[in-house]
């Protein structure tokens, strides 16, 4: 699986994750998320808390994800 692929997965859920937690749990160096998270930022795909160096799906990104999902349960059914 891709990398941003795996980013995207962990932030599917539309609540705020740590940086920290994103390079644990995907498996990348922090150098790398640092690039794919300002290309996502600058796209707005997701809304970034430098303070607290968390990140989250912006609002429509959501909406994205979650249509995408509702439409592959339905293809499963």
């Amino acid at each position: 699986m891709p990398v941003i692929s795996r980013i995207l997965e962990l932030l599917e859920d539309g609540k705020w994750h740590d940086l920290e937690e994103i390079v644990e749990k995907s498996r990348i160096y922090e150098f790398k998320l640092e690039m794919i998270k300002n290309f996502l930022t600058e796209y707005k795909f997701i809304m970034l808390d430098e303070e607290r160096r968390k990140v989250k799906l912006t609002p429509p990104t959501f909406k994205f994800f979650r249509k995408i999902k509702s439409i592959e349960g339905e293809k499963i059914r």
